[in-house]
């Protein structure tokens, strides 16, 4: 994820034709792309071209791309009929340029513009996040690890991290449709509303350090799931916990008991509203990490009345956290492609990514966790993240074999 600094605009026009000379062939409309970067960029874009320019087309009947470089101030792709994802992406010296726009029907020849976003490297960044669990029904073993991906000592006191609600109508639960909460790719009041629980780490500035390029992991429960006795027909969970940094024991007295391991410090579980474990649906669920200004204390700013909202249209109440406050999110979205519906802003994460396979292909029970490529090393070797703000590209394609608290030794 980037931190937020300039909306570039961009202006797409679709110069399409259909050719068919015969009954066989398939129909294809030509997108042509059009990209100008904005006056406060001109002077860097005469100096240096952007690099590695992408426009991608993502069918999400399909689920096939189609991606074509940006050659001077456009791209063109020839698309078949049908629902595209479109994002562009690419750097320049030291800012990232992303844009998107989801759900462009494309049966004829049209025009869209999309405003692209020009951003800077985030601090800490998801390394990797594990939630979809083991069947039969098993997700206890889930974890988060962040990495320090710069090259200072960064502190944990006061991060905040929490689930994004899908916004979902009154009585709906289609995560094919948009969030109710937001309005052209953006949240309404500009704020994210966060659900089941919100956690956030003690410390008030310097308490608790994390050193330039390592990680640490925060356990829903820190223990060897490994271990666990099977029953007929369970599979075993791919993760060891017992060595996490952090555990997220939230107090549930009267109502579903969690464990509180010994020896293992707790985060500070500042908003609740339903459930034991703090984790995305097992099928993916968009996730972030954020800070609030200096000198606001989380505590006191989860106690404040104008921090709760509820969905609009609903009695459902959530976390309201302002999107100027993210540090890194991940859109984690069902494997159907018609769940391919953006609920992270473009300028947070502009792509998706999810787990692939199992459970009729939704990614549920899969043992898969989702992991940040390694972009590069140091010269002391130590792995520099892959952070494009752009999800689909920054993470393993369809999930992996968890590794919590390892750092990959070679470039992805």
């Amino acid at each position: 994820m980037r931190k937020f600094l300039y909306i570039l605009p961009i202006v797409a026009m679709f110069l399409g034709f259909a050719s068919c000379s015969s009954d066989d062939e398939v129909i294809r409309h030509t997108l042509t792309v059009n990209v100008q970067l904005p006056s406060e960029l001109q002077t860097k874009a005469s100096e240096t071209q952007p690099a590695s320019l992408y426009v991608t087309a993502f069918n999400t009947s399909t689920s096939q791309s189609s991606v074509a470089p940006v050659n001077g101030n456009s791209a063109a792709l020839e698309l078949i009929p049908g629902t595209y994802n479109i994002t562009v992406s690419g750097e320049l010296e030291s800012y990232n340029i992303n844009g998107v726009k989801t759900g462009v029907d494309v049966f004829s020849n049209k025009s869209v513009t999309i405003d692209l976003i020009a951003t800077v490297p985030s601090t800490l960044v998801f390394k990797e996040v594990y939630f979809s669990g083991v069947n039969a029904y098993y997700f206890q073993d889930a974890f988060y690890e962040i990495y320090n991906n710069t090259d200072e000592v960064q502190y944990l006191d006061g991060v905040i991290m929490g689930i994004v609600d899908f916004g979902f109508a009154p009585s709906s639960s289609d995560k094919s449709l948009n969030s109710v909460w937001m309005a052209d790719g953006k949240y309404i009041d500009g704020k994210y509303p966060l659900t089941s629980h919100v956690q956030c780490f003690p410390g008030s500035g310097q308490e608790y350090p994390i050193q330039p390029r390592t990680s640490i992991v925060v356990a829903a429960n820190p223990m060897n799931h490994t271990a666990r006795v099977l029953a007929e027909g369970d599979d075993p969970s791919p993760v060891d916990l017992t060595n996490a940094d952090w555990q997220l024991y939230v107090d549930l007295t009267g109502f579903i008991t969690d464990t509180k391991f010994e020896g293992v410090p707790n985060m500070t579980n500042i908003w609740k509203t339903w459930g034991r474990e703090m984790m995305p649906a097992t099928d993916g669920q968009p996730i972030i990490l954020a800070k609030l200004p200096a000198g606001v204390d989380p505590v006191a700013y989860a106690a404040d009345a104008s921090s709760v909202a509820p969905v609009p249209g609903g009695t459902n109440n959530c976390f309201m956290i302002p999107v100027d406050c993210v540090l890194d999110a991940i859109d984690i979205v069902n494997a159907d492609p018609a769940d391919h519906v953006k609920r992270i802003e473009a300028k947070d994460d502009a792509g998706m990514t999810w787990v692939s396979g199992a459970n009729g292909g939704s990614g549920s029970y899969t043992g898969k966790s989702l992991r940040r490529k390694v972009a590069g090393f140091t010269i002391d070797g130590k792995a520099i993240l892959k952070d494009t703000n752009n999800s689909t590209n920054d993470f393993v394609t369809g999930g992996s074999t968890p590794t919590p608290g390892v750092i990959p030794t070679t470039v992805d």
